[in-house]
């Protein structure tokens, strides 16, 4: 199968409330050739005041920015060129904790089916997630790089890039990190093939499912570079979400007090790390002994026969998995209870992505009103749609991409709404306002990283006041 390989740049770290302005991706085949390419800029949507951290490191010029298209064409052209490579395997460095949410998210704003990199037979894996598997495994066709600062392994791609000889000339670039991706992927795959198609297993929840059941003990790798590698079985999946997974800790030992646990005490099994909760559609690496290096194998060897023991009183203890499930059915309906009631009082849309589902209908009825050019049309089929998320998220775009369509009404309120968000003076806020905006600008200021970038210091001033004037 086919791999594309993508990175976003972003305007800040929040995948609803910010937004994606750069996106490299290349299609390549299962050895990597490349087949198509794509790099894409885009301007930020009115509302949307960018992090000047993250325009500092990525060297962002917003006035340049500004020239760009739209946010909703440049969506147009993604997911036009993603789906027609589809089928195939997404990948990016961190992609599942980042790319992956702000690619959902944007989709979903600009009135598309979000869930495209694990629906139609895509799906999608995650090189930093493969790194971290083997990163202290003494791989030695691998070189990590160790933090001159605190003497730790360090993960990042640029790092990376420069121990392994990798072309990486404008690191926080989408095109030169999805390079640099590329590269650092092939090292694994050409010399280990192997372990890299074994890797690639875990893509899909039904493959995790299969694993776990054929295999009794497993290795959970680290979740950062100076973790250890942890020997674990599974115990049970919330039965309310099979994609939520319990494992136990083998290396814990077991005693009545766990045994007996209460439904209210399974969340410190969890917080202290005697149980592990793994979500299967996320992507997690589950290791055999044999992918341990040497030291880590005669470890396991010696200490087998106790895990087996641990495994199998876990797995027969029927009320402390009973308790489990009861632990995790509670933790999913209060979280259902508290997000509904939450989704309820937000006025923001942006952020209703998983407060529901769109039927096909819905989406047949977006597609028609891209052809309709009368106003009153526009609005009395608006009116049909069931799901009212899609409603306000289409007057957004046309109040992007065709506001002389909209009613005067609709743009004063939209207008309006923009001018709270950006001046509001809250400090407990999941965007980036004026006022937040200009404390981080005098916190860069300050910041050495930044200290011979007083000229893009003074740009972004010059774009908040901008926004400024144009809103308030």
């Amino acid at each position: 199968m086919n791999y594309v390989f993508y990175d976003f740049e972003t305007s800040g770290l929040d995948p609803y409330f910010d937004q994606p302005i750069q996106l490299a991706a290349k299609l390549v085949d299962s050895n990597f050739n490349t087949i198509d390419e794509f790099d894409e800029k885009c301007r930020l949507r009115d509302g949307v005041i960018p992090s000047p951290f993250a325009m500092l490191i990525t060297k962002t010029n917003l006035e340049d920015l500004d020239a760009e298209q739209s946010f909703y064409k440049f969506m147009d052209k993604t997911h036009e060129k993603l789906s027609s490579w589809s089928p195939a395997i997404f990948i990016g460095y961190n992609n599942i904790n980042f790319d992956e949410k702000f690619l959902r998210s944007s989709l979903y704003q600009s009135l598309y089916a979000p869930y495209l990199t694990n629906t139609n037979s895509n799906s999608r894996v995650d090189l930093f997630k493969m790194i971290l598997a083997v990163c202290n495994l003494n791989k030695k066709y691998l070189n990590i790089p160790i933090d001159i600062e605190n003497g730790r392994k360090s993960l990042k791609l640029e790092k990376l890039a420069i121990n392994n000889k990798i072309k990486h000339e404008f690191a926080h670039d989408a095109m030169s990190d999805v390079n640099a991706t590329v590269d650092l992927a092939n090292i694994i795959k050409e010399n280990e093939p192997d372990l890299w198609e074994y890797m690639i297993l875990f893509r899909n929840h039904k493959n995790v499912t299969d694993f776990v059941q054929e295999n009794n003990i497993i290795i959970i790798p680290p979740t950062n570079a100076t973790g250890k590698y942890t020997p674990a079985c599974y115990v049970t999946s919330n039965p309310d979400n099979a994609k939520e997974m319990i494992f136990y800790n083998l290396d814990e030992e077991i005693n009545e007090d766990i045994l007996n646990s209460r439904t209210r005490s399974i969340g410190a099994l969890l917080k202290n790390k005697v149980l592990k909760k793994i979500k299967s559609n996320d992507y997690p690496i589950l290791l055999k002994e044999n992918h341990l290096d040497e030291s880590g194998q005669r470890e396991f060897r010696e200490k087998k026969r106790l895990y087996e023991e641990r495994a199998k009183l876990i797995i027969t203890s029927s009320n402390f998995v009973m308790n489990i499930n009861q632990f995790l059915v509670d933790q999913l309906a209060d979280y259902q209870v508290d997000n509904r009631d939450y989704m309820q009082a937000s006025e923001h849309v942006d952020e209703l992505l998983y407060s529901g589902f769109t039927g096909p209908s819905d989406w047949q009825t977006i597609k028609q009103l891209d052809s309709l050019k009368n106003t009153n049309d526009i609005l009395t089929k608006l009116n049909t749609l069931e799901d009212k998320r899609l409603v306000e998220l289409y007057k957004r775009k046309m109040y992007s991409e065709n506001i002389d369509l909209l009613p005067k009404e609709f743009i004063n309120k939209h207008k309006e709404y923009i001018m709270n968000k950006i001046s509001t003076d809250e400090e407990k806020i999941r965007w980036t306002s004026l006022i937040k905006a200009r404390n981080d600008l005098k916190k860069a200021n300050d910041d050495e990283r930044f200290s011979e970038m007083h000229k893009e210091i003074k740009n972004i001033e010059n774009y908040l006041n901008k926004i400024e004037n144009k809103f308030l």
